[in-house]
């Protein structure tokens, strides 16, 4: 078996196209997304929580909905919830509009609060200033009354997360995935026009050591693929990974066996090893562009953010990027884990079913 996972290294070593795809394609696109600055100004989060529940109150929610700024998030309902989001760095910006706004109680109203993460400073001086022109507004529709609108901020700390670094983490997964399903499919599609299968299967040599063997060379293939990216988007182009960075390869070794299953089985669907290209990716490219690899899947149209979340190369972005960037614990990663899992046992039950020997 060591030997034969020996010969299985010797041959991707020799192939040039294997490395090719394997290690120089992902650093391309890692020296891409290194080089331009995509962290620029541009539309921010906010949720509101409004207890006044005022003419004032809905009029200020009108004209914060209608800047391009601003997005308005409304799923948050409480203002617990919207700061640990703040923290979390899933929302940008959260505004407490309190009781009596508009004087209605007859009391001194309670200021306007803003709460905000206190690394984005120049997106802060543009939101601090909206808020200001809007409560200006609000004071000039209550000149009958003292001044009720009176904005106060607090910041909020939370850690800056770079563009960069979550697509360092996605060209990880897209890497192993592309070089798992396109490379595997071709060659053992390759294998089997070329009668190999059929020739060790006449030779004492047991086909699941084949099997395994060639698995085993990819997931090591695959260990040293993570960690040249990884190595490169930190070392080269200052990438700002956590502590917890060496558990991605757990992960990645759990979802390349995912992508190997799909390789045997686009194989076995295929009659050539161009076909097998094709078919490779007609499978991977939709996956790298609905699974956030680049982007969040959670800003696509519709219900596609639900379904895609249970596509193969989501949840292993998902885990990847939790416990690089935001510093979870391997077990808080368990249901994408066992998503993961799902989609081996479900993945390889298929191309033991369709894979052919000839």
């Amino acid at each position: 078996m060591v030997a034969l996972l020996l010969a299985n290294l010797r041959m991707m070593l020799r192939d040039r196209q294997t490395l090719f795809w394997a290690l120089i394609f992902p650093l391309i696109f890692v020296a891409v997304f290194g080089l331009v600055d995509f962290d620029g100004t541009g539309t921010a989060d906010l949720a509101v929580i409004d207890h006044a529940q005022s003419e004032t109150s809905r009029q200020i929610a009108v004209e914060l909905g209608g800047l391009d700024l601003l997005e308005v998030d409304d799923s948050y309902s409480s203002q617990p919830e919207a700061l640990e989001a703040i923290e979390d760095g899933d929302l940008d910006y959260l505004l407490v509009l309190p009781e009596g706004l508009d004087g209605a109680g007859g009391g001194e109203p309670a200021p306007v609060a803003l709460y905000y993460d206190q690394a984005n400073l120049q997106d802060n001086e543009l939101v601090l200033g909206v808020l200001h022109n809007l409560a200006a507004q609000a004071n000039m529709s209550l000149a009958e009354t003292p001044q009720q609108v009176r904005v106060s901020t607090e910041a909020v700390s939370a850690r800056q997360v770079a563009y960069f670094d979550l697509v360092l983490v996605g060209l990880v997964g897209m890497g192993l995935m592309v070089h798992s399903v396109i490379a595997l499919g071709v060659k053992v599609s390759s294998y089997r026009n070329q009668a190999i299968f059929k020739r060790i299967r006449v030779t004492p040599l047991p086909v699941r050591n084949y099997f395994t063997s060639e698995v085993l060379a990819h997931l090591l293939l695959a260990m040293v693929q993570t960690a040249v990216i990884l190595a490169a988007g930190v070392w080269v182009f200052g990438g700002n990974l956590g502590n917890g960075v060496w558990l991605i390869f757990p992960i990645a070794a759990l979802g390349n066996l995912v992508f190997l299953n799909l390789g045997f089985i686009v194989a076995s669907l295929s009659n050539s090893g161009g076909a097998a290209s094709g078919m490779g990716n007609a499978i991977t490219l939709p996956l790298m562009f609905l699974s956030g690899v680049f982007w969040a899947s959670d800003s696509l149209p519709g219900i596609l953010p639900d379904i895609v979340r249970f596509l193969p190369l989501t949840p292993m972005l998902d885990a990847m990027r939790d416990v690089a960037i935001y510093d979870a614990s391997l077990w808080a990663t368990w249901p994408e884990l066992a998503l993961l899992a799902g989609w081996i046992t479900l993945t390889a039950a298929v191309a033991v079913r369709v894979f052919r020997f000839g």
